[in-house]
């Protein structure tokens, strides 16, 4: 006799048992833990709520229970690259022009903190550990760039308003610029056969100047949509995340790095939008949506092998970036009018490290899978601890300097 049960299962409308839990419902429901983490963390004193969307990414990811395995992240990589696209764009639109030209020390700091990073990192990981010129050139230029992601959300999330907070804007922004024009130039050094001068210099200049041109024609083409729609705010943010999308879109299809470009488009359209005919928009709740996936996802592709296995290099390299950074800002501090205070918390605001130079790792393991292992696991093992103690370093930053307008205590933020 067939049971109803056994009827039902022969039904193609009818789900089968045991149910197959597919990616979009792991992701769904790893979102929503991440959400909740991110409250539940805001509770203890100095733990802001990106501790919490790492940590439930970390625990369903493969260093915990297992459950967003390789399939899920394949399937949720596109929203990854929108929520780093709308942060790069975001991240270009905080460099103000008009504010290098009134704070000029601030450029110069940006530069000498970069340069004294690349140095440092660079002289530790070929003279101390004997790892190759290339590779400790890469990991170096990776060291160069700071977490817009972390930086923003917990200025967003505190209301933090005051010199800190703006120069640790400006600051991100400008060395997040030099470490991507440095990482495009060198990247074609990782090959493993070394290309030519000539192949070298053509590669190069064509990534460079091509995402560079890329970025400016996009704004071109929305200024001239902005013209025709108006100052509508709807339309107006339908334009821009419609703008950041064929960014990123033009960039795969020209094999164009969509970092560089995504950047080049926000910081036009602050700068060079001399009629003002774009709108200042808030993007809100979208921004905070591609905040929490990003470091939900982040949290996910954390790998603490490299910490176990090269703790000795891990350490040196945090050390050194931190010493090599907090010394850059110290130099132009008198030039930049901060106090002591002010010049330390600086340096403490600037030590995240997290989505751009996990953007960087990922392509470079993208173009070269077999290159140096070990310096791809340090540079993992770094952004990894980066990812944990970054955004509290930075909370501390605006909170004792009494930049942040909301309330850090135990019970949360208000």
């Amino acid at each position: 006799m067939i049971t109803i049960a056994s009827h039902l299962e022969n039904l193609a409308f009818m789900p089968h048992f045991p149910l197959h839990l597919n990616s979009l419902f792991l992701f769904g429901t790893i979102l929503l833990l991440g959400l909740i983490g991110g409250e539940v963390i805001k509770y203890g004193r100095y733990f802001p709520s990106i501790i919490g969307f790492i940590a439930i990414g970390y625990l369903a990811g493969p260093g915990g229970l297992d459950i967003a395995n390789k399939t899920v992240l394949a399937n949720t990589r596109i929203f990854v690259d929108i929520s780093l696209s709308l942060i790069l764009f975001e991240l270009g639109r905080n460099l103000s022009f008009a504010w290098l030209r009134n704070d000029r020390g601030l450029l110069a700091t940006s530069i000498t903190e970069s340069l004294l990073t690349l140095l440092s990192v660079f002289s530790v990981l070929y003279f101390v550990f004997d790892l190759a010129w290339t590779s400790s050139l890469i990991a170096a230029i990776i060291a160069i760039a700071t977490s817009p992601a972390i930086v923003m959300m917990v200025a967003n999330d505190l209301r933090a308003e005051g010199p800190v907070t703006r120069r640790a804007l400006i600051l991100t922004s400008l060395n997040n610029l030099i470490a991507l024009t440095l990482f495009i130039l060198v990247l074609p050094l990782t090959e493993k056969i070394p290309p030519t001068a000539f192949t070298f210099i053509l590669y190069s200049g064509y990534r460079l100047l091509g995402s560079i041109l890329l970025g400016l024609l996009v704004f071109l083409a929305t200024v001239q949509i902005g013209k025709l729609i108006g100052k509508e705010k709807e339309s107006q943010f339908v334009l821009i995340v419609g703008s950041v999308v064929l960014t990123i879109g033009c960039a795969y299809m020209l094999k164009l790095p969509s970092m560089m470009s995504l950047f080049i488009l926000g910081m036009a359209v602050r700068n060079f939008d001399y009629k003002h005919i774009l709108m200042e928009l808030d993007f809100g709740w979208l921004a905070r949506l591609f905040f929490i996936l990003l470091f939900v996802v982040t949290g996910v592709q954390l790998n603490l092998k490299g910490l176990w296995e090269a703790s000795l290099a891990v350490g040196l390299f945090l050390l050194v970036r931190l010493v090599a950074k907090t010394v850059g800002i110290c130099l132009f501090a008198k030039s930049n009018r901060m106090t002591q205070k002010q010049t330390i918390a600086l340096s403490l605001a600037l030590f995240p490290m997290a989505g751009v130079a996990l953007g960087m790792s990922n392509i470079l393991s993208d173009f070269n899978p077999e290159f140096s292992q070990r310096t791809l696991e340090i540079v993992s093992a770094v952004i990894a601890i980066l990812n944990i103690i970054g955004p509290i370093f930075t909370q501390i930053a605006f909170v004792v300097t009494g930049e942040a307008l909301a309330t850090v205590k135990q019970g949360g933020i208000e």
